[in-house]
């Protein structure tokens, strides 16, 4: 069953992640990598009242008002349930331990009656799988925890008190609905469980504290021991180091400061997701926290994108968190292909994602990238470290160039959805071999070693002019031989047939692709391919934004005619723009694509990937890490101008 595609606020440790709507059901637990595995297909805490049939309220109920928000400056999630109708207000904080791969979820609830009660706490649990003989469970009387497991992962949930009843299997979610629960099975082949505890009498408008946990571990016996380790250590105190964690976290990182409290928040914000969206097992970066496990409406966005890791990686140097980035690279090395070139996404642990193609922009990237981190560090080391694989890669890049034009050969666009000989692509991988040429420089390399990669990225900024500049219409196009249509034959009169891949294997393309694209602004930022002030930079920018910006709600969409969820500005390609804005001195116009940007974040603070084109509401993936580093790129940008 498809989850919400909205996850309105996020919690982790690098390791762990947790996903939560905005009425606080857990939608998503990822362990051991913050991608993989998913383990929770449904997890509902409630209240019911003992000795009353049928009592159970989940919090998530559309009885339930709910408020939520972050403790300011941390990832601790603080969400206020209040039921009038059923008379009672629950506090419930979560968050992950930053020492500790559990789940806390510490809740404060006080009885809204005027008279006295006894009331219960009732979980209900399934564990996601797609073999129903893997998705065992088994309630630890030791321990007074409710495990679900699978081969190497065991997902604990337990409380600092006693379990009342439990059960598994057996339509266990209506059994905690009814209140009562049949724990005649300790352990089963079944995926759902529940469990409930006693927490007294509430006198009027009393106030008690308990604490669920939900503990991962790789084996049963290391499952235990973190039950009792986290029962050892308790909610309060969890609380407590949790959120000095996030404190020491943030005074650590650069401090930038505008004076203006919207966009200072969302700084600080953006700092707080790039460690969440951090894999410290690994050192990938995530696009996103999954939103669409059953690819119904894309192509599912927690993976580790090159393309992506090029801004990512700039923004987290911004912010002082450079030990993050060089982690990043000895990622990225490790996950080269023997060609030298990198695919199109990974995942955290470093295995092959699922691709549908090529995309030469992610190689170029990566490359550039490692330069750009070094010119903040100034760590030769880092570059020696590195240096096999930017060798490799600039000599991938030169065996791609296609002998008719002497651009990158036909590769998939940035976005993903067309095969061709694209700008920007062809600007990256350019920009890529500068930095091989640069990198080779600086760690003394001889100069007949590298000279083939300098006259090819000249080469391919000659052909950048030759084929996608339009003199006449003072303007660069997106693409050349590109295949609009990847599904049937091309809907263009002027086609062509190239041959596609070392078997000789051909396709149909349109020979040029004239649609107005916000990526050409990479020719200028962030590849530096054209100087800013170049005027067919400018004149393209002019149109990009006469084109591109949309009416009444304001922003920047993707290109011409796009579709993709209605075809919506977004906040990365508003914030690009305004960054071809800062570096050029017009202070004025990125600022208000900026403060346009901030005011795209959702209530709790984060930046979505779009706003919707007729509510201004932030529109589908919740948070995107690329639209976070493209903020800080402009902020940090118009804060060293002086101009905030």
């Amino acid at each position: 069953m498809q989850k919400s595609y909205y996850n309105n606020a996020i919690s982790g440790n690098s390791s762990m992640l947790a996903c939560f709507s905005e009425k606080a059901e857990l939608l998503r637990l990822f362990w051991p990598d913050i991608d993989y595995v998913q383990h929770l297909d449904k997890m509902f805490l409630g209240l019911f009242e003992k000795n009353k049939t049928g009592s159970t309220v989940w919090l998530n109920d559309m009885r339930c008002d709910n408020h939520q928000e972050y403790f300011q400056d941390s990832n601790i999630i603080k969400n206020t349930v209040t039921n009038f109708f059923d008379g009672y207000k629950v506090v419930l904080y979560d968050f992950v331990h930053p020492e500790m791969d559990v789940l806390v979820r510490r809740l404060e609830i006080e009885n809204l009656h005027n008279e006295s009660r006894e009331l219960g706490l009732m979980s209900f649990s399934a564990a996601a799988t797609s073999d129903s003989e893997v998705a065992c469970s088994l309630f630890d009387f030791m321990n007074e925890a409710m495990i679900h497991y699978k081969p190497d992962s065991y997902i604990a949930i337990t409380s600092d008190i006693s379990v009342y009843q439990f059960q598994i299997g057996n339509n266990a979610n209506d059994a905690a609905i009814n209140t009562y629960l049949y724990g005649k099975d300790d352990i089963g082949m079944m995926k759902d469980a529940a469990v409930s505890w006693e927490l007294g009498v509430f006198q009027p408008h009393e106030v008690k504290t308990v604490n669920v946990y939900i503990c991962a571990a790789e084996s049963l016996k290391s499952c235990k021991v973190l039950v009792r380790k986290i029962k050892t250590v308790g909610g309060l105190t969890a609380l407590r180091e949790t959120g000095q964690y996030w404190k020491d976290y943030l005074e650590k990182t650069t401090q930038l400061k505008s004076g203006n409290t919207l966009l200072d928040e969302l700084y600080k914000r953006s700092l707080l997701v790039f460690k969440l969206m951090y894999n410290k097992n690994s050192g990938g970066l995530m696009a996103a926290p999954e939103a669409d496990e059953y690819f119904t409406r894309c192509g599912k966005y927690a993976y580790c994108w090159g393309r992506d890791a090029a801004f990512i990686t700039g923004a987290l140097d911004i912010g002082g968190l450079r030990e993050s980035v060089t982690h990043f690279y000895k990622w990225a090395v490790k996950v080269q292909d023997e060609d030298g070139s990198w695919q199109q996404r990974y995942h955290m642990n470093g295995n092959l994602a699922p691709c549908w193609g090529l995309q030469v922009d992610e190689t170029g990237s990566i490359i550039w990238g490692m330069l750009n981190h070094y010119n903040y560090t100034k760590d030769t080391d880092f570059l020696k470290s590195v240096w096999g694989s930017v060798k490799a890669a600039a000599d991938f890049l030169v065996g791609f160039i296609d002998s008719e034009t002497g651009l990158p050969k036909p590769s998939f666009d940035l976005w993903e959805e067309r095969y061709g000989e694209h700008a920007y692509s062809s600007a990256s991988v350019c920009a890529g071999l500068r930095s091989a040429v640069e990198i080779a420089r600086i760690l003394g390399e001889k100069q007949e070693d590298f000279s083939i990669w300098e006259e090819t990225a000249d080469s391919i900024k000659k052909a950048i002019v030759k084929y996608f500049w339009k003199e006449d219409y003072r303007r660069f196009i997106r693409s050349i031989r590109v295949k609009l249509n990847g599904f049937g034959h091309e809907p263009s009169g002027d086609v062509m047939f190239i041959t596609v891949n070392p078997k000789g294997y051909v396709r149909d393309v349109t020979k040029e692709d004239w649609i107005v694209d916000v990526s050409l602004v990479g020719l200028g930022i962030p590849f530096g391919i054209f100087d800013l002030d170049d005027p067919m930079l400018k004149d393209t920018v002019s149109l990009i934004e006469q084109v591109l910006t949309v009416q009444g709600v304001g922003g920047i969409k993707r290109y011409e005619n796009d579709t993709y969820i209605g075809g919506n500005p977004w906040i990365l390609t508003t914030l690009w723009i305004a960054l071809y804005h800062a570096k050029s001195g017009n202070y004025e116009k990125a600022k208000e694509y900026l403060i346009w940007a901030a005011n795209g974040k959702t209530e709790m603070g984060l930046l979505p990937e779009q706003v919707n084109k007729d509510t201004g509401k932030p529109e589908w993936i919740i948070p995107l890490t690329w639209s976070h580093a493209m903020y800080v790129h402009v902020y940090s940008e118009l804060i060293n101008a002086g101009v905030l």
